[in-house]
């Protein structure tokens, strides 16, 4: 009888690879949003949409994904969704204008979605229980390079080639990936759960969410005057409460909102949602500020907003010996603190602040991305039964998306709100301050909760 893990590494690679396109697509495009703005003749509001409609349907799709790859085959939900992730990428290349560029983000987003809630599933399958701490840190690694690599890669395409290179490069990934997998994961076999999906929640998820969101971009883009926007806002929230009701009465819990009794969980989900803000939000303003305000060239962009995924890479890779020494739910704190300070030391960024200085706070977003990533996926592996993996990584990297895409809008309205009456570093520093409001509430919530781990652990 063959060895069930005989092909393991080869599993590891593909997915590795194909995951690793979609964690590229989300900082090769940030580096070159300023030139795709000049190139389009897009205004910031419009440029906000590319870079929002991607962490849009990732909130709309994930918890959906997740349950279909529960139920349906993590390998046929990865597969399609790879294949997805590649006609998109060609599309996207090939825009002539900003609204067909979303419209393939939009679809890019929900092969990733695919991608993102099968290949950390799937991890769990194709390795022993006693390798996949190891697994996880690869991945994360691997993933965590292909964010690193993406601004420098960006501006080294921007450069030589165009713009429109940034999605092109994906295709030859994508067909190394799908090689590997090819013949690595024939040999897995799903489980069936007996649960069943509730459509009708399922509908009122992603209505809700999509109505909710788009509101809040449309509510910021008219300055709140827009009735149609108020209209998607209050849609958008009485379907997320009916779907809570729904939810409670459900047999087939759609939310999984089960897993949030871990209080492990729940110091998971605040890191996420730090994460969602310096994958979104400073990722988004971060490059506008080095080519706005500072003028620099796209190879230098790059290479300064490339700090952000080297720290999460260098993390990610370290990770397997951090949780040995410092246990998840300590590093899960450590990643709310840093994050915290990351956010509060962008106010103090100027027309002449030392480049030098930009090391400090792009790198301590990094480490909170790359803790966030692999102590999440292992806090789900240790609390989280084996068959929920995939929905309840759905849960968690739905909040992540959500809170990036709301406070990417909020952080746009607040910033174009400013602008208009004073300049760039102003408007910029008004959405910093937005975010550190934000960020100390998250922060406060995290303490809290460390608190009460701590508090029955001794008890």
């Amino acid at each position: 009888m063959p060895d069930r893990f005989q092909y393991k590494w080869w599993a590891l690679l593909g997915v590795c690879l194909l995951a690793f396109t979609a964690f590229l697509d989300a900082t090769i495009v940030n580096t070159a949003l300023p030139f795709i703005q000049t190139a389009l003749n897009a205004s910031i509001i419009q440029l906000q949409w590319v870079a929002n409609i991607f962490t849009i349907v990732l909130s709309m799709t994930l918890i959906a994904l997740g349950k279909f790859a529960d139920l349906w085959g993590r390998k046929k939900i990865f597969y399609t969704g790879v294949v997805l992730f590649a006609i998109a990428a060609l599309g996207a290349g090939f825009s002539p204008n900003i609204k067909t560029l979303v419209v393939f983000r939009g679809m890019q987003s929900l092969g990733a979605s695919a991608i993102l809630v099968a290949s950390t599933a799937l991890l769990s399958n194709v390795f022993p229980e006693k390798e996949r701490v190891r697994a996880i840190s690869i991945y994360a690694g691997v993933t965590g390079f292909g964010l690193m690599i993406g601004p420098f890669l960006g501006g080294i395409l921007m450069s030589l080639l165009g713009w429109r290179w940034v999605f092109w490069i994906n295709l030859p990934l994508i067909g190394l990936g799908l090689g590997a997998c090819s013949f690595s994961l024939k040999g897995y076999s799903h489980t069936k759960p007996s649960t069943r999906i509730d459509w009708a929640s399922l509908v009122l998820l992603i209505f809700g969410l999509g109505s909710l969101l788009y509101g809040i971009i449309a509510g910021a883009q008219s300055d709140w005057i827009s009735a149609g926007a108020w209209i998607c806002l209050g849609l958008g929230i009485v379907a997320l409460i009916c779907l809570l009701i729904l939810d409670v009465r459900s047999q087939n819990s759609l939310l999984d909102l089960h897993i949030f009794k871990k209080n492990l969980m729940i110091l998971a989900a605040l890191s996420c949602a730090f994460g969602g803000v310096v994958s979104t939000v400073f990722m988004f303003f971060d490059p506008l500020y080095l080519r706005i305000l500072r003028e620099l060239s796209p190879f230098f962009i790059g290479l300064l907003i490339a700090i952000i995924p080297a720290a999460q890479v260098l993390i990610s890779f370290a990770f397997g010996r951090l949780e040995k020494w410092f246990g998840t739910a300590n590093l899960l704190f450590i990643s709310n603190a840093i994050a915290f300070l990351a956010v509060v030391l962008h106010r103090v960024l100027e027309l002449h602040t030392p480049l030098l200085f930009l090391i400090l706070p792009f790198f301590l977003l990094g480490i909170n991305w790359g803790l966030s990533n692999a102590a999440t996926m292992t806090a789900a592996n240790q609390v989280i039964p084996v068959h929920e993996i995939g929905a309840a990584m759905g849960m968690i990297f739905t909040i992540w998306n959500l809170v990036g895409s709301i406070l990417l809008a909020a952080s746009t309205a607040v910033f174009h709100a400013t602008e208009m009456r004073t300049s760039f570093l102003p408007a910029f520093h008004s959405a910093i301050d937005f975010n550190i409001a934000f960020a100390a509430v998250v922060f406060l919530s995290a303490i809290w909760v460390r608190m009460r781990l701590q508090h029955k652990r001794v008890s």
